[in-house]
């Protein structure tokens, strides 16, 4: 018994130590080919301000936890993958069973690490992800209130997203011979004048006032025929550059931790109730009255005088509709609530479906396990997505499209899993 266990114990240790290992090196893989442009475009925002390093580098790792609620799984399918496959490759699966040890050994290791990575991803998503973004959003806030988004100087060209603007001298906050105009979408606007001033007025906002005197303003169209031209002593132009900061992370209800969002969830679902039980009362009000007009119709003169008042009734019948009215921000608040879960399951889900992958021998088993979690990732992926875009299709609780990926991927696994025994 001592060396029975001794020997399973060898085993559980050989599978973890091979998962962990490929689980770091998948990691790594996922967060630099999947987010490394999108903070490389954030460093390259505020290193242009010459924001010290220090400021960047915390600016970074706020912004990390939005990645790794999903990294972790994804990394997690790939350990898992890649470990199957290489244990297949090299025989050391089907040693492991002629030797009488069923897999379920194997598999009883890959399912309680995938267990922690999803307890890992939970936190990350409900704990850390909502901790970050506040933080992130103060940093990058407080920079840019330091720091104008245009860096004016003397005799120079300024580009912010649509809006360019030329100047000639500038003296203390005093802006001379100034020309500003944007080509992104019609009216066209350019705007000449003497001299002015920039003012950043809404440092959450980044909304900037440009004051102007001796201004001159244009809007034109493609069509050079149509135009419009004002001049003015004194003008003010408003400059909202707000879609110029980058936005890896926000305070929209994804960045709410779930204590947060359950009192919201549970508000909007109150509201819900009532709309759906004055649709129902309205329905069945107006399905009465329908019904009373046609029971007390008694002959054909009665029918022509109240075809108008049935025609009425059977119109507002109909606008109603047979779907349940949708209450927008319950279903948007039970997704992002329940959407959390469902990516803390990813792991052990992803895990499940790579499970078959121990039936099947190939060669290079860790690089054909490694591509075909790349396969699984991006229909995971795919499937979530999906399921995002129809929680206003139905009227029922949006929560439970969130788990539609996590289940068919266990139920494909699972599936594949017990027709594979059945043929080997």
């Amino acid at each position: 018994m001592k060396g029975r266990r001794a020997r399973y114990f060898l085993l559980d240790f050989h599978v973890a130590r091979e998962f962990i290992l490929n689980f770091l090196v998948s990691f790594m893989f996922f967060f630099f080919i999947f987010f490394i442009n999108q903070i490389l475009l954030l460093v390259q925002q505020v290193l242009l301000k010459n924001v010290d390093l220090k400021t960047i580098f915390f600016l970074v790792v706020s912004a990390i936890p939005e990645f790794l609620q999903y990294v972790v799984p994804f990394a997690t399918l790939s350990a898992s993958s890649m470990v199957l496959g290489d244990l297949g490759a090299s025989n050391e699966l089907m040693a492991l069973r002629s030797n009488g040890i069923n897999l379920t050994k194997v598999y009883k290791v890959l399912i309680i690490l995938s267990l922690c990575f999803s307890c890992l991803t939970f936190y990350i998503s409900d704990y850390l992800m909502p901790l970050s973004s506040r933080t992130y959003q103060k940093m990058l806030t407080n920079v840019m209130r330091d720091l104008p988004t245009f860096e004016i100087s003397g005799n120079t060209t300024n580009a912010v997203g649509d809006v360019v603007m030329r100047n000639g001298d500038v003296d203390d906050d005093i802006i001379s011979d100034i020309i500003l105009f944007t080509g992104a979408r019609e009216p066209y606007i350019t705007v000449t004048s003497r001299q002015g001033r920039l003012e950043l007025i809404d440092p959450a906002s980044f909304i900037y006032a440009l004051s102007l005197e001796d201004a001159r303003l244009l809007l034109s169209e493609d069509n050079i025929n149509s135009y419009m031209l004002s001049d003015s002593e004194n003008a003010v132009m408003y400059l909202d550059f707000s879609d110029q900061v980058p936005s890896l992370t926000s305070s929209d209800p994804s960045n709410l931790s779930n204590r947060e969002l359950l009192p919201l969830m549970e508000s909007r679902r109150e509201m819900r109730d009532r709309d759906v039980a004055a649709f129902h009362q309205d329905r069945q009000e107006s399905l009465l009255s329908l019904a009373s007009m046609i029971v007390s119709l008694e002959n054909t003169a009665d029918l022509e005088m109240s075809e108008n008042d049935l025609e009425r009734e059977k119109s507002r019948l109909d606008s109603l509709g047979e779907d349940e009215p949708i209450q927008f921000y319950y279903q948007y608040y039970s997704a992002e609530f329940n959407k959390k879960f469902a990516l803390a399951l990813a792991p052990l889900a992803l895990t499940i479906a790579t499970l078959p992958l121990s039936l099947i021998k190939i060669k290079h088993g860790r690089l054909v396990g490694f591509g075909l979690s790349l396969l699984i990732a991006v229909s995971y992926w795919y499937i979530l997505f999906f399921s995002q875009l129809k929680i206003f299709d139905y009227s029922f609780n949006a929560g439970i499209l969130m788990y539609v990926a996590d289940a068919f991927m266990i139920l494909a696994g699972l599936l594949l899993l017990f027709l594979k025994r059945r043929t080997s």
